[in-house]
C-alpha cells in the first residue's frame, strides 16, 4: 500500500478470491501477511488489501491481532492516519481493506540525499498530528518507524501514519484486543522506549513519543541514536541548535522526563517548522512558469512606460509614497480571511431564504428575501447579483477583505457551498504603478468560499487569479492543513464544497461534465459541524486585487436517521412543481333527434 510497487515485490498472484475485491499486484511482504493493491469493484477505486497468511489465520492470537489492528483503524479518522475501508474472511484467512498510498515510506524519504532539515521537520509535524489524534482517542501506536509512515503522492505527500497492529487500547471496552502480557516487549527495538522493551503492556503515550524522537534524529541526521549519540547539529552541519533539547528530551529513559503528551512537543517544533500545511506546496510546471515569467515582463515594460509619462506629476507624491509605503509580504489565505481585521459592517443582497424542519438553504442574488452580509477590512460592494471586493487604490488600505452570510440555525448532517468567483488584478491607477516602480509588483489576487465557526476554525476554497494550484485550507482546532489540487482556471470558476453525513468534505471545481474534484476528501467525522466550535456560517474572502462573487448559495439537511451517507445534490433548491391541470368534464353526448312517423296514405 505504499510505494513497494518498487522497492518490494511486485508480482501478479491469483489469490483466494475475496468477494467485491480484484486482487492486482502483491506490493509487500511481512511477519502476519501480504498486502495487494486490489480495486474495490463496486466503485471502481484502488484500494490496498492485507492478508493475514493462512497458517497464521488458524492461530486464535495472530487473528486477534488481526482485528485490533481493525479496531484501532476504525476508531480512527483523520488525514495523517491511513483510513479502514473494509475488513472480513475468506475460506481460508483473513484480510483487511485500508486506502492505497501511492507514495513512498518514510524509510526511502531518509535515504534521499535532497531531504533537508526543513522538510525533515515539515514531515515530523504531520507524523505527530496523527499520533496526537491517536492518544486523545485512546490509541498507542507501540510500533512507530520508518516503514510505518507513509506518503500520499495524490495529496501532495500528505504524511500517513499506518500498521496498528501493536496498538494498544486506554479505554477498558477495548480490553478484549489488549493482547501484550506483562512483562513482554513488543516493537521494534531501535524505536522502543527502555520502559516498553522489558514491559509493552504498561507502556504509556510516552513510549510514542520516545519513538518520535528516535525518527525526528534519524530525518535529521541520517543514523540512529544509540548509546551514547552526539546532538544532531553536531552531527550535519545546517541542523537549528535548538533542535539539540527537543530530541533529548524525547529520547530521555526515564518516561517521566519526556514531553507528557506529543502537543507540547508540537508546540516546540513549530517556531522551527516552515508553513504549517499538510503537505509542502507543488512547484508550478515549466509552461505555468513561462506564462507567470511573460506575463511578469508584459505587465513590467507596461508599468515602467506608463510611469515614466506620469513621474514629473507626480513628483511630490512620489516622495511622501517613498517614505510611507513598504513592500507588500505574501500571507497564509485562510488564516489572514479569518483574522482580525477590523469592525463589521451590513450589506444586503436579494435572495431567497428557507428555514424547513429537514432543510434550511439560502440563496443570493434573486429572491423576495434579504440577504444580510457582514463585511470587514476592505470595503465590500454589490453590481446586481454579486458581492465585489474593488481593487485596492492607495498603499494603506488593508488588503484583505470577509464577507460573512448573517444567517444563523444553519445546523445539518449534509452540506453543499458554492458559488461563481473571479479573481483578477487591482486597476493601474498612478499611485498602484509607482508603488509597483518602487517594490515591485504586488502578490496575485486570491478569492475564497468558506465555512467559518468560532474564531480561527475555518474550511478555506482558495482560488489565485495566477493559475497557481487550487487550495483548501483548514483549521479546526488541533486539526489544521493544506491541500493543493488542480491549476486554478482563468476567468470565472465555479467552485463547491460538500460535506456528506459522515462528515467528509469534498472540493469541485467547474459544472456539468467539466466537474472535477480537488484533491483528497477532507474527514472532518460525524458531528461535523461542532468541529466549528460552533454552527459554521458561509463566507466569502478577497486579498489583494478584485475578486467577485456570484451565484452564492448554502444549503443544509438532515440525513435520514436510517440512513449512514446522502446525497448533496439533493441539497439544490428546486423550483415548486407546476400544479396539474384539472381535466374537465366531457360535455354530455346530444341525443338524435327523434325520427317523425311517417306520413299515412290517403285512400284514392
Amino acid at each position: 500500500m505504499s510505494s513497494l510497487d518498487t522497492t518490494a515485490i511486485s508480482r501478479p498472484r491469483i489469490p483466494d478470491p475475496i468477494s467485491g475485491y480484484r486482487l492486482e499486484n502483491l506490493v509487500g511482504m511481512g511477519g502476519m501477511g501480504e498486502v495487494h493493491k486490489a480495486v474495490q469493484l463496486s466503485l471502481g477505486r484502488t484500494v490496498a488489501v492485507k492478508l493475514l497468511n493462512p497458517e497464521l489465520a488458524k492461530d486464535g492470537a495472530f487473528v486477534a491481532r488481526f482485528e485490533k489492528e481493525a479496531a484501532a483503524l476504525a476508531a480512527l479518522s483523520h488525514p495523517n492516519i491511513v483510513a479502514i475501508v473494509d475488513k472480513g474472511k475468506t475460506d481460508t484467512t483473513y484480510y483487511l481493506v485500508m486506502e492505497f498510498i501511492d507514495g513512498p515510506s518514510l524509510r526511502e524519504q531518509v535515504r534521499s540525499p535532497l531531504l533537508t532539515p526543513k522538510e525533515a521537520l515539515r514531515m515530523m509535524m504531520e507524523i505527530c498530528r496523527g499520533v496526537e489524534y491517536a492518544h486523545n482517542r485512546g490509541v498507542i501506536h507501540r510500533d512507530l518507524k520508518p516503514e510505518n509512515i507513509l506518503f500520499d503522492h495524490q495529496a501532495g505527500g500528505l504524511a500517513k501514519v499506518t500498521d496498528f497492529g501493536l496498538a494498544s487500547f486506554l479505554d477498558d471496552a477495548n480490553s478484549r484486543f489488549n493482547l501484550t502480557s506483562t512483562h513482554v516487549s513488543m516493537g521494534t527495538l531501535s524505536y522502543m522506549a527502555p520502559e516498553q522493551r522489558v514491559d509493552a503492556k504498561n507502556a504509556d503515550k510516552r513510549a510514542d513519543i520516545f519513538s518520535l524522537g528516535v525518527i525526528l534524529y534519524e530525518l535529521l541526521t541520517g543514523e540512529v541514536p544509540l548509546g551514547t549519540f552526539d546532538p544532531p547539529s553536531k552531527t550535519k552541519p545546517g541542523i537549528d541548535p535548538r533542535l539539540d533539547a527537543i530530541v533529548a528530551r524525547c529520547l530521555k529513559p526515564d518516561p517521566a522526563d519526556r514531553y507528557s503528551t506529543v502537543a507540547e512537543l508540537m508546540a516546540d517544533l513549530e517556531p522551527l517548522a516552515p508553513v504549517l500545511t499538510s503537505q509542502p506546496p507543488q512547484p508550478l510546471t515549466r509552461v505555468q512558469r513561462i506564462k507567470v515569467g511573460a506575463r511578469r515582463v508584459v505587465r513590467t515594460v507596461a508599468q515602467v512606460v506608463m510611469t515614466l509619462v506620469v513621474l514629473a506629476a507626480l513628483g511630490v507624491l512620489g516622495v511622501a509614497y517613498l517614505r510611507s509605503g513598504e513592500k507588500r509580504p505574501p500571507m497564509v489565505p485562510g488564516a489572514a480571511l479569518t483574522g482580525e481585521l477590523g469592525a463589521d459592517m451590513v450589506r444586503t443582497l436579494p435572495g431567497r431564504l428557507a428555514k424547513g424542519t429537514e432543510r434550511k438553504y439560502l440563496e443570493v442574488g434573486e429572491g423576495p428575501d434579504s440577504v444580510s452580509f457582514l463585511t470587514t477590512g476592505r470595503p465590500v460592494t454589490t453590481e446586481g447579483k454579486a458581492l465585489v471586493f474593488p481593487g485596492l487604490e492607495m498603499s494603506n488600505q488593508s488588503r484583505v477583505g470577509r464577507a460573512v452570510a448573517d444567517v444563523v440555525d444553519m445546523e445539518g448532517d449534509i452540506a453543499l457551498l458554492k458559488a461563481d468567483v473571479l479573481a483578477d488584478g487591482s486597476p493601474l491607477t498612478p499611485t498602484a504603478r509607482l508603488h509597483t516602480v518602487l517594490y515591485g509588483p504586488p502578490p496575485d489576487p486570491q478569492v475564497a468560499l468558506m465555512l467559518v465557526g468560532s474564531t480561527g476554525r475555518y474550511v478555506a476554497f482558495i482560488q489565485e487569479g495566477s493559475g497557481a494550484p487550487l487550495r483548501l485550507e483548514w483549521a479546526l482546532g488541533e486539526r489544521r492543513g493544506t491541500m493543493l489540487g488542480q491549476a486554478s482556471p482563468t476567468g470565472v470558476a465555479h467552485l463547491e464544497m460538500e460535506v456528506d453525513a459522515e462528515g467528509v468534505l469534498r472540493a469541485f471545481v467547474g459544472t456539468g461534465k467539466d466537474r472535477r474534484a480537488v484533491g483528497e476528501p477532507l474527514i472532518i467525522g460525524r458531528d461535523w459541524q461542532k468541529q466549528f466550535g460552533e454552527v459554521p456560517r458561509s463566507a466569502v474572502g478577497c486579498i489583494e486585487g478584485t475578486c467577485r462573487v456570484e451565484g452564492l448559495s448554502y444549503s443544509v439537511k438532515q440525513a435520514p436517521a436510517t440512513a449512514t451517507t446522502s446525497t448533496v445534490a439533493e441539497l439544490t433548491p428546486r423550483p415548486p412543481a407546476a400544479p396539474k391541470p384539472v381535466a374537465k368534464a366531457p360535455p354530455p353526448a346530444k341525443k338524435p333527434p327523434a325520427k317523425a312517423p311517417p306520413p299515412k296514405k290517403k285512400g284514392r
